[in-house]
């Protein structure tokens, strides 16, 4: 079947009376076009089912980033629904997305757009004339979501509750967006955190003057840096010498600071404004030791987060949603992480950092609802030979109401374990900084809930440290066990690496080189680098090295891959032992495992979706622009480059390197890892699209050649030969030429990953 076929066999769907039948049958044809789904939700809306049930079908199935194939058809079905309930604004709303990703627009459309525009435009001036007008406000406050402008319809929405204004209903979902609990937080009364608003030159100015108004009422210390005033010079100058003019100048009333920046021309040659060094200038004086919420569009925001003066005290909080809408006010933080993320954490995180050590060495555990595989890495972590004070850090990230963790914590009952509860729900990177920050060891190791350390691993690492006392990171190797029930064939595997002798670590350094060589040649080595989990430890001091040099702690779309990346960065070599410390379980828990999950089952893909969006309201990862150059498809593969592009973003690593970069190499690595089976599938392929248009015309016609086209032919998958295919044992057992060796741990009555580790002890005798 072609794709064309495909496309025509979806259009005869609704002029047949079979229409669940033959949709059906279509499913079993992979991709699953977003066709498909257009006319799966349109059949369920012939028959008068739910409403609700359609848009959960219908649930993250498309993306507005250009007009491909069904896009069109999704918006219109989207009006036809809302309409169904008499949703006359989020039918304009949806209607508004679709014209402005047109590039071909009917005389209607131009003419209906300029409309919009003007009464939005007007709604904007009654409100700054009579902002007391809860009608006014009212009507402002439609407009906004109209034109789909989250973060202004946030904060007009909370200054109309703050005014005891009537808020429409059913408009809640659309507060929900990445961070937004982390804008709220600040715009309450008690919060003294400032803010800082930039005018976008391009624009009337209106939205920023709505904003620095609301601000006004919550009493917030606030900045306001207007468009920038044109010089002509007669001579290029350096920008950063203007600062000072523009800050001699500011003109304060009240809490309200206004500057007005300076941008240089010479010769009819644009030189640029000084805006990143006012910001600069702010944060160094005014903002010192603080953080400040910024809100500019997202074309100012992105710019200035490329400066390289700000790379490391800027960062946008919220996601690029469509190229069509970064005209539009986004937010971030700017100043010191520090403060950020004791906002985050809702702690002190500098007087953390600064601690001294209690104990020589802290094993860092977060878990989220992991109770059944927790109990197992536990024992794992109490049952050392050391005998010096260590801790084991507990830190539970569990969803609320869930006690299992606290519960088995209590019955462990076992001084070592330090139990933490997380103020709030996290993603993987926060929970794990939260937890780091809690450790009072001298040395830090992590693992997840179900992984295990090896009894003679404290011990090891002790006696290694007596000869490298000031060694920032120490690697080392790991064995591997896959929990009953994991990845149909692979449960029970369990490796031991190689052969090794009792006491023989076989030390050396590996250096930089080597390992960027290393991934850059084959990504699949990403796990060989020193992640700081699992495979690596730090000393405690070396957290300060890394907030030095990158700005962060952790950071990035996901802890392990990201923090291997940054050790690798920022040191030129690391001192590895070629001797097992710990064992990489996996289960159907592990967070990482679902990440490369691919979801069939609707069931299944909600709740994870719905679980990234719960852990991204506060502290939420959102991609800096270097990393919007490469698809983020929630694969390891795609983490990896994700997080090397995120060293441009904190200015580890240099931006003339994208020049060396093999960007087609890296589409295809990523591209290898997907499924056509995933129900995202053709989202993904066209955020894949949209990704490669950034490379320029000369890349996308490479991409629709090798990728794009061949990912969208239709074919057939055998749903019970592939499910039989991977609930066959997928390993062989036997040892390999370095005296490794590959069991089935079932046979030896391993269930579980402490008796995986004790099980290692007597297989290796080490």
């Amino acid at each position: 079947m072609t794709e064309q076929e495909y496309i025509a066999e979806i259009k005869k769907v609704h002029k047949s009376e079979q229409s669940e039948y033959l949709l059906e049958q279509l499913y079993a044809v992979k991709p699953v076009r977003l066709s498909w789904y257009i006319s799966k939700a349109r059949d369920m809306w012939k028959k008068a089912m739910p409403v609700e049930s359609i848009f959960s079908l219908l649930a993250d199935k498309g993306w507005h980033l250009f007009p491909y194939p069904g896009i069109q058809e999704l918006t219109e079905l989207y009006m036809d629904l809302v309409s169904s309930y008499q949703d006359t604004i989020d039918t304009k709303r949806h209607k508004v997305l679709y014209i402005k990703m047109c590039k071909n627009r009917t005389k209607e459309e131009e003419e209906w757009m300029m409309e919009m525009n003007r009464h939005f435009h007007q709604k904007k001036m009654d409100f700054i004339k009579n902002p007391e007008s809860s009608q006014i406000a009212g009507q402002l406050l439609d407009f906004y979501f109209i034109f789909q402008d989250n973060v202004v319809f946030c904060l007009l929405a909370a200054y109309m509750q703050k005014k005891n204004m009537q808020l429409p209903n059913g408009r809640e979902w659309f507060l929900d967006f990445t961070n937004s609990g982390f804008l709220q937080e600040n715009l309450s009364e008690s919060s003294k955190t400032p803010f800082i608003v930039f005018e976008d030159e391009n624009k009337n100015g209106l939205d920023e003057q709505i904003i620095v108004y609301i601000l006004k009422q919550f009493q917030k210390e606030i900045y306001y840096i207007k468009s920038p005033i044109e010089f002509e010079v007669t001579h290029e100058i350096d920008i950063e010498d203007t600062v000072s003019v523009s800050i001699e100048s500011i003109e304060q009333k009240e809490n309200i600071y206004t500057i007005y920046p300076a941008s240089l021309v010479c010769e009819k040659k644009p030189l640029g404004d000084n805006r990143e060094y006012i910001l600069t200038y702010l944060l160094q004086n005014n903002i010192k030791n603080r953080f400040a919420v910024v809100f500019a569009t997202g074309i100012i925001i992105d710019n200035l987060c490329c400066q390289l003066v700000l790379k490391k005290h800027l960062e946008r909080l919220y996601n690029m949603t469509s190229p069509l809408l970064e005209s539009q006010m986004v937010f971030g933080w700017a100043g010191n992480y520090l403060s950020y993320i004791s906002q985050v954490h809702d702690t002190d995180a500098a007087k953390l950092l600064a601690q001294s050590a209690e104990c020589s060495y802290s094993i860092i555990v977060p878990a989220r609802n992991s109770a059944g595989t927790l109990r197992y890495t536990l024992m794992s972590c109490l049952n050392q030979r050391y005998q010096g004070n260590y801790e084991i850090v507990l830190s539970d990230n569990s969803t609320p109401g869930n006690t299992e963790v606290y519960q088995l914590y209590k019955e462990l009952d076992d001084p070592r374990i330090k139990y933490y509860k997380t103020p709030r729900e996290y993603n993987l990177s926060r929970s794990f900084e939260f937890a780091f920050l809690q450790a009072r060891g001298e040395f830090l190791l992590s693992l997840g809930s179900d992984d295990a350390l090896l009894p003679w691993t404290l011990e090891v690492l002790h006696e290694l440290r007596k000869s490298y006392p000031n060694e920032n990171v120490i690697q080392w190797e790991r064995g591997f066990y896959a929990w009953p029930g994991f990845n149909g064939g692979q449960q029970h595997q369990f490796v031991i690496p190689r052969n090794y002798q009792k006491g023989s670590f076989c030390q050396e350094y590996v250096s930089q080189q080597f390992y960027f060589g290393s991934i850059f040649n084959n990504s699949d080595q990403m796990y060989l680098l020193p992640n700081l989990y699992l495979n690596s430890g730090c000393r405690r001091d070396y957290l300060k090295m890394i907030l030095a040099k990158t700005g962060r702690l952790f950071d990035g779309i996901c802890q392990d891959i990201y923090m291997g990346v940054v050790n690798v960065a920022i040191n030129d070599k690391v001192l590895n032992i070629r001797y097992p410390l710990s064992i990489a379980g996996m289960s159907g828990g592990s967070m990482g495992a679902k990440a490369n999950m691919i979801y069939a089952l609707k069931k299944e893909e909600a709740n994870f979706l719905n679980e990234l969006k719960k852990t991204a309201n506060i502290g939420g990862y959102c991609a800096s622009p270097y990393e919007r150059m490469m698809p983020q498809v929630t694969t390891d593969k795609s983490s990896l480059y994700n997080c090397i592009l995120r060293m441009i973003a904190r200015g580890v690593i240099t931006e003339s390197d994208l020049e060396h970069f093999d960007f087609r190499k890296w589409f295809l690595d990523v591209f290898s890892q997907m499924d056509i089976r995933d129900p995202l599938f053709d989202k993904k392929v066209h955020y894949f699209r949209y990704t490669a248009s950034l490379h320029g015309e000369e890349f996308l016609k490479w991409f629709d050649e090798t990728i794009y086209h061949k990912a969208l032919t239709p074919r057939k998958i055998d749903e019970k030969k592939l499910t039989a295919i991977q609930q066959k044992k997928c390993y062989k057992e036997g040892t390999d030429a370095y005296g490794g060796q590959t069991l089935d741990a079932s046979k030896y009555e391993v269930y579980n990953v402490y008796d995986a580790s004790l099980l290692f002890e007597k297989l290796s005798g080490l």
